[in-house]
């Protein structure tokens, strides 16, 4: 099944201009993990031949999210630190603010394709026993 998002898609909505810094592979593998990770997720009641906006716009979201993820490990590989004097000059904090970024762009992107995906199974975070009786008690 054909990705739902194009490059150009993710580069408009989230202004990924620059071909240097964010190469048009990246952007093609970031898609299609998106994509694979919709595929495992969609709910096969759907019709999705043709995808419907609302997919394209989710698979652009959660692909500019692994574009993010993508850039803050390059910026964390890439960080110096500066010692002058005794004191550390950290780089910036652009690693933490593309991390949140995706954080915040992954779960936009899950909220837009929830109507499309199968439904969560329920998780229970324990299971009750039993009640026994404890040290003597009757």
């Amino acid at each position: 099944m054909a990705n739902f998002a194009t490059e150009e898609d993710v580069r408009v909505r989230f202004q990924l201009n620059d071909e240097t810094l964010v190469p048009p592979a990246l952007v093609e593998v970031c898609i299609a993990s998106a994509h694979e990770e919709i595929l495992l997720r969609l709910d096969p009641l759907f019709n999705v031949e043709p995808p419907q906006n609302t997919l394209a716009v989710g698979e652009t979201l959660l692909a500019g999210a692994h574009v993010f993820r993508a850039l803050a490990g390059k910026d964390a590989a890439d960080q110096r630190q500066l010692t002058i004097g005794g004191q550390h000059l950290d780089a910036g904090r652009r690693f933490d603010a593309l991390i949140q970024t995706a954080a915040l762009t992954e779960e936009k992107a899950w909220y837009v394709l929830e109507p499309f995906l199968k439904p969560r199974p329920a998780i229970a975070p324990a299971d009750a026993t039993d009640t026994v009786p404890v040290l003597g008690e009757a």
